[in-house]
């Protein structure tokens, strides 16, 4: 049997790397515990708040407790891919702690699946999409595109460098609707009305955090789903204030 220490440690590294990764709570709590008994515990429970982790475990009079913080809540849908199979074969073929810790070091430690470029200009091209989707000109979808790219480099260079989320979210809307804004006044275009503007922020709305909020209300985590539901109001309304403050901007300087 699999030392009981084994289990706690594996099983708070199972939750840290959902818990990062944009996992919901029920999704956390349901694979630590099934890490944990597939190591030896014959009992465990797990709890998970907006900022920790946190499980004991039990094998007979042997009793063991111990937490993490995982406050950052990103999104990367090839961990959780990537956790969910290593669950899933740690249960059918009984991988011991030594392969399943070999494991979590490789997602841990695994490369980007596309190079920061390609997600930032793809990012430019749905904003030139959804542009193009709702109306705007050939001239309005590329500036989308422009505005969409660069606004999310904004942000990825910010977020690398550990800014405050709000800081990232409003800097990364001004720059977006600076340039969409910038080039249709200097088009001689409508700036208020022009579907660009809109389409070259949508690379901010917080999908994930509105979903796993939801999902959290609906499966009784409801603290854990309004802070999510929060934090998605937060980046809504810092979006907000990027994109006001850049039409204001943009109104003087005409």
């Amino acid at each position: 049997m699999t030392d009981l220490a084994d289990a706690l440690d594996l099983s708070l590294e199972v939750g840290e790397l959902v818990q990062l990764s944009g996992g919901h709570t029920s999704r956390t709590l349901d694979q630590m515990e099934r890490v944990a008994r597939a190591m030896g515990a014959e009992e465990c429970h797990a709890a998970i708040s907006s900022v920790n982790v946190a499980i004991t475990v039990m094998a007979g009079p042997e009793r063991l407790s111990a937490g993490r913080h995982a406050g950052h809540l990103g999104i990367n849908f090839a961990t959780l891919t990537a956790i969910k199979r290593l669950v899933e074969d740690t249960e059918a073929h009984g991988l011991t702690a030594g392969q399943v810790r070999a494991r979590l070091t490789l997602i841990r430690h695994a490369a980007r699946v596309y190079p920061v470029w390609m997600v930032m200009l793809a990012l430019g091209g749905s904003g030139a999409a959804f542009a193009a989707l709702f109306g705007a000109s050939a001239g309005g979808a590329a500036l989308a595109f422009l505005g969409g790219a660069l606004g999310a480099t904004v942000r990825h260079v910010l977020v690398s460098r550990h800014q405050l989320p709000f800081v990232a979210v409003t800097s990364a809307a001004f720059v977006a609707a600076l340039i969409v804004a910038g080039g249709l006044t200097l088009g001689g275009g409508s700036v208020a009305s022009s579907p660009a503007m809109a389409a070259s922020t949508l690379f901010l709305v917080p999908g994930v955090p509105m979903l796993n909020g939801t999902a959290d209300l609906l499966t009784a985590h409801y603290l854990n789903g309004l802070v999510k539901l929060a934090m998605s109001a937060v980046i809504i309304g810092c979006a907000a204030i990027g994109l006001a403050a850049a039409l204001s901007v943009v109104r003087v300087l005409a």
